[in-house]
């Protein structure tokens, strides 16, 4: 059994995850989640945690042997596109180009989590989950079809999330939480705490999918 102290070192990946750990509790105790009006600060407080995780990746994969590096590449390009889907989102009416910058991360992670498993049973749950989900929200007119596109790229992420293990798992089914809580919020009703709900579980989400790769040097192999 794992002792707490073992944990918490392997959490924080030798203190590589420290940055993230205190960009996180910047967002959320100096600027209410993310509450106040849209502005660079803002949007850089809100990018800051996952170009953090973006960055241990990075050098992650810059010891790995190139043969090797494919995970890391794909989970890194898929940080650098959820940043970039973060800084979007903070300007409203920036939502599509920040929804098309998530589905190119989801693309990137299903890159990186492979199809080498099948867990037939899990994808039929979240498909299943997620038809639920798009039969109670209303998004507006210009947003009909692409609603439903993202979520199912984001519910085959999830899937494969699950497939995979590991620290995958939990990372990819707390993104679709986050999404699914912020989709009711915006196109169904109010949320009571969505700003933190939807934040917290965001981040650990990335979180996961991070560690998932520094913990194996590529999980496809």
């Amino acid at each position: 059994m794992i002792s707490p102290v073992d944990l918490v070192k392997r959490l924080g990946v030798g203190g590589r995850l420290v940055p993230f750990f205190k960009c996180v509790c910047v967002y959320f105790v100096a600027l209410g989640a993310g509450g106040g009006a849209p502005s660079p600060g803002a949007a850089a407080a809100k990018c800051a945690p996952v170009l953090c995780l973006l960055l241990v990746v990075l050098l992650h994969h810059a010891a790995l042997p190139p043969h090797k590096g494919g995970y890391a590449r794909c989970v890194a390009a898929g940080l650098a596109l959820s940043a970039l889907g973060d800084a979007l989102l903070v300007w409203p009416q920036h939502f599509v180009a920040g929804m098309a910058a998530f589905a190119g991360a989801h693309v990137a992670y299903i890159g990186a989590l492979g199809w080498a498993r099948r867990a037939a049973g899990a994808g039929a749950a979240l498909y299943g989950a997620t038809l639920c989900f798009l039969a109670s929200v209303a998004p507006p007119a210009g947003l009909r079809a692409l609603v439903p596109a993202y979520a199912l790229l984001l519910a085959t992420m999830a899937w494969r999330g699950v497939a995979r293990g590991g620290a995958a798992a939990p990372g990819a089914l707390l993104f679709l939480l986050s999404d699914a809580l912020l989709g009711y919020s915006l196109f169904g009703g109010p949320v009571p705490y969505q700003q933190v709900l939807v934040m917290s579980t965001y981040y650990l989400a990335q979180l996961g999918l991070a560690l998932s790769a520094l913990w194996a040097d590529d999980p496809r192999k």
